[in-house]
C-alpha cells in the first residue's frame, strides 16, 4: 500500500467534483441552523456522523469493498481523519457559535486554505508554496470577507477571543485533514471515507449520547435536517473529499473553503433569504483569487 505520487494535472472532472463538494458543504449551514433549534449540537453531530458512517459502510459493502481488519495500520490514519476532519472541528465550530456570529465564524474558518498551503509545502510532494499561490489565497480570503461583510470583523478580539481561536483551530483541523487524506496509504475512497466516519462517530459518542439523553420534544424537521446532513454534506461529500485530495491534491481541495460561503448564501436565497449586490462582486474577487492560486492555468 503506497501513497500515490504527485497529483495529476487538474481537469474538468476535478473542478466538477470540487463544485459538487462546495454545494454539499454550502447547503449544510442552513440545515445545521434549523437542526440545532431543537437538537443540541452534540446530539446533532453524533446523529449526523453515525448515520453517515452506517450509510457509507453499507454502500461500500454493496460495491464489494470491505473495511480493513482492525490490525491494519490504516485505521490509525482513519482515526486521524475522523478526529481532525469531523469530530473535533464540528465540536469547535458548534461550541464557538454560541458566542460569536456566523459571519465572523465563516471568515475565520476561511483561513483553512492558508494553513493548508503551508502544511502541504512541508509534507506533500509536488505541493510547493509559491508567491502567486499565496497571493491568490489572500485575494480569495479578501473575497470571503467582502461576501460575509467587513463589519463582521468588528467583533474580532475582545471577550470572545477564545471562541474565535476555536474557529481558527477548526480551520487548522480541516487543513490537517486534507493533508492526511492525500498521504493516506492506497485505499478506495468509499472505504477510507467509511472508516473515517466510523472513527469520528466513536469520538463523538460520549457527548452525543449525553445530549440525546437530555433532549425532549425534538421536531421532526430537526431529525430530517440531521438525515440530510448525514447523507449529503457528510457521507457523499466525504467520498468526494477523499478522491479529490488524493488525485488533485490538498491545495486544490482547499479552494472549496472559499467557494462554500457562496453556496451557503445561494442556499439561503432558495429558502427566502435576501442577498445583496455585494455577492456578485465578492464572487468575482474570490474567483480571481482561485485563478491566481492555481497559477493562472486554464482548465484542461
Amino acid at each position: 500500500m503506497n501513497t500515490p505520487s504527485t497529483p495529476h494535472q487538474v481537469g474538468l472532472k476535478d473542478w466538477a467534483a470540487l463544485l459538487l463538494l462546495t454545494v454539499l458543504w454550502g447547503s449544510a449551514f442552513a440545515f445545521i441552523k434549523h437542526g440545532v433549534q431543537t437538537l443540541p449540537p452534540g446530539a446533532l453531530i453524533f446523529v449526523r456522523l453515525s448515520l453517515a458512517a452506517l450509510a457509507l459502510t453499507i454502500w461500500a459493502h454493496a460495491r464489494g469493498r470491505r473495511l480493513p481488519p482492525l490490525s491494519d495500520r490504516r485505521w490509525l490514519w482513519m482515526a486521524g481523519l475522523g478526529l481532525f476532519g469531523n469530530a473535533l472541528p464540528f465540536f469547535l465550530v458548534s461550541w464557538s457559535q454560541q458566542f460569536i456570529d456566523s459571519a465572523l465564524a465563516g471568515i475565520l474558518v476561511s483561513t483553512m486554505p492558508l494553513a493548508t498551503i503551508g502544511l502541504a509545502h512541508i509534507f506533500v510532494p509536488g505541493e510547493r508554496m509559491t508567491l502567486r499561490a499565496v497571493l491568490g489565497l489572500v485575494v480569495g480570503f479578501a473575497g470571503v470577507i467582502l461576501l460575509l461583510g467587513p463589519s463582521a470583523l468588528a467583533g474580532l478580539g475582545g471577550a470572545d477571543t477564545l471562541a474565535q481561536l476555536a474557529i481558527i483551530g477548526a480551520a487548522v483541523c480541516y487543513a490537517i485533514n486534507a493533508i492526511q487524506a492525500r498521504l493516506l496509504p492506497e485505499t478506495p475512497p468509499s472505504v477510507s471515507a467509511a472508516g473515517m466516519l466510523i472513527m469520528a462517530t466513536i469520538f463523538a459518542l460520549p457527548l452525543g449520547i449525553w445530549d440525546l439523553m437530555q433532549v425532549e420534544n425534538v421536531a421532526g424537521s430537526a431529525w430530517a435536517s440531521a438525515a440530510w446532513l448525514a447523507l449529503g454534506p457528510t457521507a457523499f461529500a466525504s467520498v468526494i473529499l477523499m478522491q479529490v485530495a488524493r488525485t488533485a491534491g490538498p491545495n486544490f481541495l482547499a479552494i472549496a473553503n472559499y467557494l462554500t460561503p457562496i453556496a451557503a448564501l445561494l442556499t439561503g436565497l432558495l429558502i427566502g433569504e435576501t442577498i445583496g449586490w455585494t455577492v456578485a462582486l465578492a464572487l468575482a474577487v474570490i474567483l480571481s483569487g482561485v485563478w491566481l492560486a492555481r497559477g493562472g492555468r486554464r482548465i484542461d
